[in-house]
C-alpha cells in the first residue's frame, strides 16, 4: 500500500545533470542501425514452384506442413493447401491427422 516509492533531492538531481548532458553527447554520436532483411514468405504460389514440391516430396519418407514450408519460404496456410490438393491428386497419402498438424507420406510407398 502506499504507492510508488518516490527518488531523493540527489537522485532527482543526479537524473537532471545527465538529461542535460544527453543532448550534447546525442549530436556527436549518431549511428544508424541497419536491419537485417526481413525473411519473405509467400503468400500466393505459382506452378512452377508447385511442381517444384510435387516433385521433391516424392523423395521425402514424411512430408508435414512446417517442413514445405520453411524448405521453400512459404506460408503455413499455403503448405496446407499445397499438401491437400497434392492428396487429392494421389500424390500424397494422409498418414496421421491432427489438431494443428498433418503429416503425409508419398503415394508410392504406401
Amino acid at each position: 500500500m502506499g504507492g510508488k516509492k518516490r527518488p531523493t533531492l540527489s537522485q532527482l538531481a543526479k537524473k537532471a545533470e545527465k538529461e542535460k548532458a544527453q543532448p550534447a553527447q546525442k549530436g556527436k554520436k549518431e549511428v544508424k542501425k541497419e536491419e537485417a532483411p526481413a525473411k519473405r514468405t509467400i503468400q500466393a504460389l505459382d506452378e512452377k514452384v508447385f511442381q517444384t514440391i510435387a516433385k521433391e516430396v516424392q523423395n521425402m519418407r514424411v512430408i508435414t506442413p512446417y517442413d514445405i514450408a520453411s524448405k521453400y519460404g512459404i506460408k503455413m496456410s499455403v503448405a496446407f493447401k499445397v499438401l491437400r490438393s497434392l492428396r487429392e491428386r494421389g500424390d500424397l497419402v494422409l498418414v496421421a491427422k491432427g489438431h494443428r498438424t498433418e503429416i503425409y507420406i508419398p503415394a508410392r510407398g504406401s
